[in-house]
């Protein structure tokens, strides 16, 4: 009887359990897809899509902030350095922990709670990305045989040259995705954020007040640095920059699938994911928000990557 190679046999077995044989590309040889952006501008709405594309492998953590957390810092905005959110994220594994209620989960019973527990693992393991190397770990203990994989993080948006370089790299094929919206629409979702989170004593007027060139609301909806900066790296064909406005429609999930080489995948447009709380600005308000964020609509005014934004407080 003719002997069955050890790497068969392996695979024999993981058919007869019903798991999925070993991947058939290395994880360097797969589409790393890297949204950078911007805060407030649907990339959560983003990342459920991409998540729930069955050929696609979403971080099961949205914003890993990894690469904000490997390079805090960027001579451009001296003033603007990444912290990292330690606090929220243990807040997050507190949250997961308690959800579980007072006995042990049952990890062999339910996907549910195999998914709950890896999201746990995950955001403990965010802390301890101290290299790239971890980074690519993280995802390859996970993925299964999707060709495409990656996740988004809004404090992408403003990393220094070198960081997108190395990120251009960890893959023979990445691809980055920027989202903008109207300028004053995201900084106004901004500081009604800011204020929840943050400043929850101070008058929202005062907080309009302090947006200036070197304040964190109006950086975020500056996506001059980001175009040019990819495009002077030379990354530009590898980029796809969306407009909010027109994101919540199927033509144009259908053509972001087709640039990503992803089967086109329909999309769910009444779910609202991380919606806006706290006082609206009023019309006044708006309009002093807008004058002040005025030198980064100049500079946008003939970018090509923002041709279909008509809607915008030109």
């Amino acid at each position: 009887m003719a002997m069955v190679p050890d790497s068969l046999r392996s695979v024999i077995k993981r058919m007869v359990r019903g798991k999925p044989a070993p991947p058939p590309l290395p994880l360097p040889q797969r589409q790393l897809v890297l949204g950078l952006g911007a805060m407030k501008s649907g990339t959560t709405w983003l990342s459920d899509y991409l998540g729930g594309h069955p050929q696609f492998f979403h971080s099961p953590i949205k914003e890993m902030n990894a690469f904000a957390s490997l390079y805090p810092d960027n001579p451009v905005y001296p003033s603007y350095i990444y912290k990292p959110g330690n606090s929220y994220r243990i807040w997050r594994m507190e949250r997961i922990v308690l959800s579980f209620g007072v006995k042990p989960p049952r990890l062999d019973q339910t996907d549910a709670e195999q998914e709950r527990f890896d999201r746990l693992r995950a955001l403990a393991q965010l802390g301890r990305i101290a290299a790239v190397e971890d980074y690519l770990s993280f995802f390859a203990e996970r993925i299964g045989s999707e060709l495409h994989f990656g996740e988004i993080s809004p404090s992408y948006a403003h990393l220094p040259p070198e960081a997108y370089t190395q990120m251009a790299s960890l893959t023979q094929d990445v691809r980055f995705i920027f989202l903008m919206r109207d300028p004053t629409d995201r900084a106004a979702s901004h500081l009604r954020h800011a204020r929840r989170r943050v400043d929850k004593h101070v008058d929202l007027d005062d907080l309009l007040e302090r947006v200036d060139a070197s304040n964190p609301i109006f950086i975020r909806s500056d996506y001059r640095y980001t175009l040019n900066t990819l495009r002077d790296l030379g990354l530009a064909e590898r980029c796809r920059f969306l407009i909010y406005e027109d994101l919540f429609n199927q033509d144009c999930m259908d053509s972001l699938c087709d640039w990503l080489g992803l089967p086109r995948y329909e999309a769910v447009f009444d779910k609202r994911l991380n919606p806006g709380v706290g006082d609206a600005l009023s019309s006044e308000q708006l309009s002093r928000l807008r004058d002040r964020l005025a030198p980064i609509y100049d500079g946008l005014h003939s970018d090509p990557a923002v041709a279909s934004a008509t809607s915008w407080r030109w």
